[in-house]
């Protein structure tokens, strides 16, 4: 099984890229030959997908990339450091590294991972999308489900 999973709040304005990027895919009918899954901020819930059964996981998120707002780039978790400051691991602060982390020392199957990371406008405590994103959204989806379905 492949998996496109989406990350981020809907609370946080361009950090609800990842999860607006599932429902674009969702709305379209373009969910074939993978799952889109929501995970939302939960990234613990990631553990749920990491299985010998599965072949890819493509994980998109809001990224601090170093880009123009709305530019978009792929790669692997062990080419980024979190730069997050977190009490621990909990459902109520999600870190996807610290996650993947803690799956490898319970000795999960880690299947092949990419990140597509996005690069906000702007992340703020208000619901909505930028209008650099919003513009980009089916051409997020049309490179994430390439992505996907692509060699892992």
């Amino acid at each position: 099984m492949r998996y496109l999973i989406g990350v981020g709040t809907y609370a946080a304005f361009d950090d609800s890229i990842g999860l607006r990027l599932i429902e674009h895919i969702a709305e379209r009918g373009l969910e074939k030959g993978f799952r889109a899954i929501d995970l939302s901020g939960n990234t613990i819930n990631l553990l749920d997908y990491l299985e010998p059964a599965t072949e890819h996981i493509l994980i998109v998120d809001s990224a601090r990339i170093g880009r123009r707002p709305g530019e978009f780039e792929f790669f692997k978790p062990e080419d980024v450091e979190s730069k997050k400051e977190l009490s621990g691991l909990s459902t109520h602060e999600g870190d996807l590294l610290k996650t993947l982390e803690f799956a490898r020392a319970m000795k999960r199957h880690i299947p092949p991972i990419t990140l597509m990371g996005i690069q906000p406008e702007v992340i703020k405590n208000e619901m909505g999308l930028s209008p650099a994103l919003t513009a980009r959204l089916a051409e997020y989806a049309e490179a994430a489900v390439r992505r996907c379905l692509g060699p892992a």
